[in-house]
């Protein structure tokens, strides 16, 4: 599977690289919200795991904006944040997002995520 992950901090993008990595995920990174749309302007991932914390263009917005691209519809676009009051993740829910993961990682919740969102079929994926 393709998976972008939406990261400001270069040691969480590492780590998280690395966890979807050694599950045989390619991997692609993008520092902010703009390249983040252009990433999958370029190409679609299977899935999308946002940082809602960006600087700039939050991930709330970045979810939004490529929700706007066509074959972006029914793609998977997961909270990956730090903000983790019941009140985030409704936000994020009610906001589109598919999924909500708290940081830091909680590995073992982490890999049944990503693999429940692997497991679905998504209309136009590659998979």
């Amino acid at each position: 599977m393709r998976i972008l992950y939406v990261e400001d901090n270069d040691l969480n993008a590492q780590l998280v690289r690395r966890i979807l990595a050694h599950e045989g995920h390619e991997t692609a990174h993008a520092s902010d919200g703009h390249s983040g749309i252009a990433a999958v302007a370029r190409q679609i991932p299977d899935i999308v795991l946002m940082d809602l914390g960006l600087p700039g263009m939050d991930g709330y917005e970045t979810a939004r904006r490529m929700r706007e691209i066509p074959a972006m519809k029914g793609i998977p676009i997961v909270a990956l944040t730090a903000s983790v009051r019941e009140v985030d993740r409704e936000r994020a829910l009610a906001e589109g997002f598919t999924g909500f993961i708290e940081k830091p990682i909680r590995l073992d919740a982490f890999r049944k995520e990503v693999a429940r969102l692997a497991a679905k079929p998504v209309p136009g994926s590659s998979r």
